[in-house]
């Protein structure tokens, strides 16, 4: 059943209900008081206290993407949520539909025996220490030939991740060998594909002219030329949260952000990147209209 129907605008903390679809940063942007009621319903959850982590992951994370992690149905996630919003707690049993969805089993694809196995990696550690693993997961993928298959160790199911690595040609298959310990083979098959929409796709974005580095079309610019990582993506991912829907950001860096430029695309964020000088460049992303960001 259909709990609620898709939002129309953005209002102010108290007039919106949320939705399937809405981002885990949008949840707690206005929201905030629900992190503790995420990290109540899963474990894996429990990695959103952290500052460094909750700013990358959650701007990634649909609820309904969330809903898979924890093993739920995302109605049950997406009513608890709304249900928190006009309680202090919310005990589980008061919510319908909250017990785990049950795993069905993959079929074990044929490439799992015969691909070459490129690099294993295993990113509980970064969990353990606070550190977000994106980047290494994408330097994986880089590092893994057409034909070839890397494995991914984490402490829950990387749902989003499979989207952002099938626009690179990657397959996968998971197995859960416990409740916080999850082994992905990513193969590489040289044929990428888009996510398939839940709903009907968004119209597209007209392409702008060529853009004028001279007067850049932006509304906000900022400096992260002198950030140590991961604080440059930090603050853009950041600047991006409360850029007007439709905007641009202009970004002046010292070299390519080669580890944001997948996660702008998960996002649906069309960017430019312009070579000023040596150690010297503009990134301008343009933030898509309401609506029209990827889901």
């Amino acid at each position: 059943m259909a709990l609620i129907q898709r939002r129309r605008s953005r209002g102010q903390a108290g007039d919106e209900t949320i939705d399937a679809d809405w981002k885990i940063s949008e949840v707690l942007r206005v929201y905030p008081q629900l992190l503790e009621v995420l990290i109540d319903t899963a474990p894996a959850f429990s990695k959103l206290r952290n500052p460094a982590l909750r700013r990358v992951q959650s701007r990634l994370v649909t609820v309904a993407q969330a809903a898979q992690i924890a093993g739920l149905e995302p109605d049950a996630l997406v009513q608890r949520l709304n249900a928190a919003v006009d309680s202090d707690a919310v005990a589980p049993a008061t919510v319908s539909g909250s017990q785990p969805v049950e795993r069905v089993p993959e079929e074990r694809p044929a490439w799992l025996d015969a691909a070459d196995m490129a690099l294993e990696l295993d990113v509980r550690s970064f969990q353990d220490r606070g550190e977000e693993p994106f980047g290494a997961i994408m330097g994986a993928a880089r590092d893994t030939p057409e034909g070839s298959m890397f494995l991914l160790r984490n402490t829950f199911e990387p749902v989003p991740l499979y989207d952002v690595l099938a626009m690179r040609g990657f397959e996968h298959w998971t197995s859960m060998d416990a409740a916080d310990d999850w082994r992905i083979w990513f193969f590489n098959s040289g044929e990428s594909r888009a996510p398939v929409p839940k709903e009907k796709a968004a119209p597209a974005q007209p392409q702008p002219a060529d853009t004028d580095w001279s007067r850049p079309d932006a509304v906000v610019t900022i400096d992260v030329s002198e950030l140590v990582p991961p604080e440059p993506m930090i603050k853009i991912l950041e600047a991006l949260e409360s850029l007007p829907d439709g905007s641009s950001l202009l970004v002046q860096h010292v070299r390519r952000p080669m580890h944001l430029y997948p996660q702008l695309d998960a996002m649906g964020y069309r960017h430019d990147t312009h070579e000023l000088a040596q150690d010297r460049i503009e990134v301008l992303i343009q933030k898509p209209p309401f609506g029209e960001a990827a889901e």
